[in-house]
């Protein structure tokens, strides 16, 4: 070979390899090349192989293609919520770079596997210093400790099932493991005000079929640590209807900055989301995610907790994936009104309890998928975590979202209560939709006194002793309809050694003795039986005794205890 046709062939040879590793990438027909200055073939679409042999920008947009190869020091960035949905994979060169800015997804519609080192970055919530959040990984190979270096080493977490508690993990010596998820405090240097932390994963983005094994003692120690396993939200309704018999149909988001006093989960079902916390809309997190797709979705990065019904598998599939862009966890926005995951048809309200550094919300909705039982999927339980818990009961569960079938004006809903402190608490109507935002009225009646107060005029505040208490306010829909009656001759009081005793003729849910001064002088709530015993009472003058009636009547008779 002479000389000139040596120098030729070295001049080409790069160019050789190049297709040739092009073609390996190749999956359409036609492909399209960015130089720097235009494409070669026209705009990429799901028909064409885009390939970049020189930088570029995607700013806003959607981008379509069969397939994504970066060559050479081809520098490729999406960024300002930009989407690229690609038909089969991703192929990056060593020295060349892809990068998806918070907010901004790649969604692949079929199962075919990415080669070379992708960048994913995730914004959180406003966090402060010292708070948590429950991160999940959209790439493989992503090591802990480089994804928050400067987070003190103790204080990285993996969920223990067997123990239901959170357990701490080496994070040199750990990646994070495909769709689990760990909880891992801000790094030591975070501001004390409310501010983001980029996270940013480095690794093979995730895609195609993925098995995650669940974990299953018991009943009671059946939860998991999982995570959104992909570098794109993915569809809630989708999620649960693919592993409803693998889970109980509720997500648990860890929502919480240091504060004990409130419950540590939002709760997610087909039905909506119950908040642990006041509405912020500063907090781009702390929003319904249903605001953002009509079936709800777990963004890039979103760790949250299911419970295992059995030890099995619990599956993500890329007909998950959405193309919803968003820079955080959760953003405000508008919501779809009347409507749950894949439009169920639903009225719904939103109920809190409040008290200074305190809240906790129930969500009762009405809706033809449920019934008066347990309904998977649509029902969320609650965790019962925070100082106080506001929840509705359905066969021995404490839910956070209950679910009723279709709208009925003389349904009760019976809500417990549990406060961990005694004091005052006052109840609101959060929100509503559907038939309650069209006029129809929400009551809520304490059994304790046998007030009714209708909560679409205003809000109701009321004392308590700590402790829990299962049944002791129900939602009504009419102030009057089918009130329950005792009347007052059948109710028998009498007293010996400064003890009354009562015996009626239905349950007893409590009793409150006045003196004539109008002075509380006793109480005694979740009696639960016809016939009672009041511990002694000392006093000699007359007494008013007010017996409320787990059916909800209500008796009052003066007496004098001997």
């Amino acid at each position: 070979m002479t000389a000139k046709r040596l120098l030729y062939f070295l001049f080409l040879l790069p160019l050789i390899c190049l297709s040739q590793e092009t073609a390996a990438f190749s999956y359409c027909d036609a492909s399209t090349t960015w130089n720097g200055t235009a494409w070669s073939n026209g705009e990429p679409d799901q028909t064409k192989d885009a390939v970049f042999t020189a930088d570029y920008i995607v700013s806003g947009a959607l981008f379509y293609a069969c397939s994504v190869v970066i060559q050479g020091n081809a520098h490729v960035t999406f960024t300002q919520n930009s989407n690229a949905v690609i038909t089969h994979n991703v192929h990056v060169q060593a020295n060349g770079t892809l990068t998806f800015e918070s907010g901004s997804n790649l969604v692949q519609t079929l199962a075919t596997q990415n080669t070379g080192t992708v960048t994913i970055k995730r914004n959180s919530s406003l966090i402060k210093k010292d708070a948590m959040t429950l991160w999940s990984s959209p790439v493989s190979g992503q090591n802990l400790l480089d994804f928050s270096p400067e987070t003190s080493t103790n204080r990285f977490y993996t969920f223990n099932t067997p123990n239901n508690i959170y357990t701490m993990v080496a994070p040199a010596a750990t990646n994070f493991e495909t769709a689990k998820s760990y909880l891992i405090r801000t790094e030591e240097d975070h501001p004390l005000t409310p501010s983001i932390w980029e996270g940013s994963f480095e690794g093979i983005p995730n895609t195609g079929n993925i098995v995650k094994p669940l974990v299953y003692g018991s009943p009671n120690f059946a939860y998991n640590a999982v995570g959104n396993p992909y570098p794109s939200p993915i569809n809630i309704y989708k999620f649960l209807e693919a592993n409803e018999d693998a889970i109980d149909g509720t997500i648990w988001l860890w929502r919480k900055t240091d504060d004990p006093s409130k419950s540590s989960y939002a709760v997610v079902t087909k039905l909506g989301y119950q908040s642990n916390t006041i509405p912020d809309t500063a907090n781009y997190t702390l929003q319904d995610p249903f605001e953002l797709h009509e079936d709800g979705i777990l963004n890039t990065g979103q760790g949250f907790i299911v419970k295992a019904n059995t030890n099995t598998n619990l599956v993500f599939n890329n007909d998950m994936r959405e193309a919803v862009s968003t820079a955080n966890f959760f953003k405000p926005g508008q919501s779809k009104d009347n409507a749950g995951a894949d439009g169920i048809a639903a009225s719904r309200f939103w109920i809190n309890v409040t008290a200074q550094n305190v809240f906790s919300q129930v969500l009762i909705g009405y809706t033809a998928e449920a019934t008066t039982g347990y309904d998977n999927g649509l029902d969320g339980e609650s965790i019962m975590d925070g100082t106080v818990t506001l929840y509705a009961k359905i066969e021995g569960r404490k839910l956070a979202i209950e679910a009723r079938p279709e709208f009925e004006v003389s349904d009760v809903i019976v809500l417990g209560f549990k406060a961990g402190a005694a004091g005052t608490y006052q109840f609101n109507l959060d929100h509503m939709d559907g038939l309650f935002s069209e006029g129809q009225n929400i009551f809520l009646r304490d059994k304790l006194n046998g007030t009714i107060t209708n909560l679409k005029e205003g809000s109701y505040i009321f004392t308590t002793d700590a402790g829990t208490f299962d049944s002791r306010f129900e939602i009504l829909y009419s102030e009057t309809l089918g009130l329950p009656s005792v009347q007052k001759e059948q109710v028998i009081i009498y007293s010996n050694a400064k003890q009354l005793t009562i015996e009626a003729p239905e349950e007893i849910y409590s009793i409150q003795i006045y003196d004539v001064t109008g002075r509380l002088i006793y109480s005694q709530a979740n009696i639960a039986a016809q016939q009672f015993t009041s511990a002694l009472i000392n006093t000699t003058e007359p007494v008013i005794v007010k017996i409320a009636f787990t059916n909800g009547a209500m008796v009052t008779k003066k007496t004098i205890i001997q």
